[in-house]
């Protein structure tokens, strides 16, 4: 074949291998799970927007869009899974167009292709419309008129898969979860007043019974259950069952199983005397040495709701045998955190949520094992100018080590901590004061003794956040070391609304509402024995 010849085939080689999914090449895919394109949605009636995102890098967060404006950021509350379903409850309090669109993100900064889908809300549903999965209040008589027109249809449903939460998946005890089923309609009854019950097992913290969606004959409805894990470690379950209107209860038992791990434990190896073997030769005693247990580092987590216009905090308590280094916390827009500060062996978020509908705040507590020492905290308070910037410093004593820092704000002034990072062996914060208050700030710098070694802070600095975007920034500790805390440094005008520990480092997530580009630099705080 000629040279000639043989140069469009390559061409068109390159091309048809461009679109093909390299194992090698980082991919990231997001898309609804109950609702679909031109679907029919209930006014004033409360929908539940399901996205599942996978990723072969894992997933770091999942934004949800409606009408153009960003409306949730949800990231797993442990690591980076290469599956995370979001669940957003949403009521669409206006007639006419309502645009969803779903964006994902991987732990590498990959990002999916947008995925959009327009749905209509009108004031009641059509007949035809076979999908819906809203919940709407049912009226008894409604409820009766529709029991009495279905007269002779048949309840069955059969088991499609598990959305979230796959039987055996290992979770840290305490910890908040949804568990999510799929099933089918398949039989002629549409549901309507139905719900599900708890039927055995461990009931995980769930209400029962809850109501189910609308499902029409021949539809999917994917079922879901917020529970958290037993405090118990071991092997829990529960079974769920479909009730229909007059009580019978039919289709497969939707198994939820779960296994809550052991809290590492600090068990030192037992000293051995060998029996020595009479001989004219006097043999010496030999006796081995306890080799003490490794030093470890455990992130536990916990999720809670905020009402609107109201502010929440919840304090997570480090396992015996463990004491706290630092904390953080990820949560959804419109919640703003004033108080991130160590509490006894624990860590506590207090923050307040000024959106209009209840908003998810999650909390973490870094937890050091079998290092054999303590944790303090050091303060140091400073009013903070007005309209200004503010610097603050704390020492950690002579003798101890930094771990970690945080800050709490007077009456939950609506400042911005553009800095918190170590200093020397204490701890730093800048915060931004846009008002004309003067509201006492106080730095926090956590404080370990009694132990070996040293820390420091590595950096990952000159991150560019693009104009009204997300963007996301972390950096790890060199294994031979171990994570205790971590930090940033950004911009005043982005919100950082991720700060914790991901992996072996620590991971910053912020939004950029402006339309320039800003600046994010991480910090992580290693410990070497």
């Amino acid at each position: 074949m000629s040279k000639r010849k043989l140069v469009p085939l390559i061409i068109i080689l390159l091309i048809i291998l461009s679109g093909c999914h390299f194992p090698n090449k980082p991919w990231v895919l997001v898309e609804f799970t109950n609702l679909e394109d031109e679907q029919q949605v209930l006014l004033n009636e409360e929908l539940h927007i399901i996205a599942l995102a996978r990723s072969s890098q894992g997933i770091a967060k999942v934004e949800l869009f409606i009408n153009g404006t960003l409306e949730s950021i949800d990231a797993p509350i442990m690591g980076h899974p290469r599956e995370h379903t979001v669940d957003l409850p949403f009521i669409p309090t206006a007639e006419g167009d309502l645009r969803i669109t779903a964006i994902a993100s991987d732990r590498k900064g990959t990002v999916s292709e947008p995925l959009t889908i327009n749905l209509t809300v009108v004031t009641s549903l059509d007949e035809t419309d076979a999908e819906t999965t809203l919940t709407p209040t049912i009226s008894q008589e409604e409820l009766a008129q529709t029991q009495t027109a279905q007269a002779g249809c048949t309840n069955s449903a059969s088991f499609v898969e598990h959305i979230t939460i796959p039987e055996g998946t290992q979770i840290s005890a305490n910890t908040n979860f949804s568990k999510i089923w799929r099933v089918n309609n398949n039989g002629t009854c549409d549901w309507a007043g139905y719900q599900v019950i708890h039927s055995n097992g461990n009931p995980m913290a769930a209400n029962s019974p809850q109501a189910l969606p609308i499902v029409k004959a021949g539809a999917n409805a994917d079922i879901v259950i917020e529970m958290a894990a037993p405090p118990t470690p071991g092997s829990h379950s529960a079974v769920w069952r479909i009730q229909a209107g007059d009580g019978s209860l039919f289709g497969p038992d939707l198994v939820v199983s779960i296994n809550v791990p052991e809290l590492p434990t600090s068990t030192p190896m037992p000293t051995t005397t060998p029996t020595q073997t009479p001989s004219p030769i006097p043999t010496a005693t030999q006796t081995w040495t306890p080799i003490p247990p490794s030093i470890s580092v455990q992130q536990i987590t916990e999720q809670i709701s905020i009402p609107s216009q109201s502010t929440g905090f919840k304090t997570l308590t480090c396992p015996s045998g463990s004491m706290v280094v630092s904390g953080g916390f990820s949560h959804d827009s419109g919640i703003y955190v004033w108080q991130s500060i160590k509490s006894d062996n624990g860590w506590r978020i207090t923050a307040t949520n000024s959106h209009t509908k209840t908003r998810k705040l999650t909390i973490t507590a870094t937890c050091l094992f079998n290092s054999n020492g303590t944790s303090s905290a050091a303060i140091q308070e400073k009013p903070a100018k007005a309209n200004d910037l503010t610097k603050i410093t704390v020492s950690c004593p002579s003798g101890s080590l930094i771990t970690g820092g945080g800050w709490a704000v007077e009456n939950n002034t609506p400042i911005t901590v553009t800095n918190s990072s170590k200093s020397e062996n204490g701890w730093q914060i800048e915060i931004f004061n846009s008002t004309s208050k003067l509201p006492k700030v106080t730095a926090y710098a956590i404080c370990m003794s009694g132990v070996p070694g040293a820390t420091y802070q590595m950096e990952n600095a000159k991150n560019d956040v693009p104009p009204n975007s997300t963007a996301g920034a972390n950096k790890i500790c060199p294994s031979e070391s171990n994570l205790t805390g971590g930090g940033f440094s950004i911009d005043r005008e982005l919100v950082l609304y991720h700060s914790a520990i991901d992996g072996d480092g620590w991971i910053n997530f912020v939004s950029n509402p402006t339309g320039e580009e800003k600046r994010l630099d991480t910090f992580a705080i290693c410990y070497q024995p």
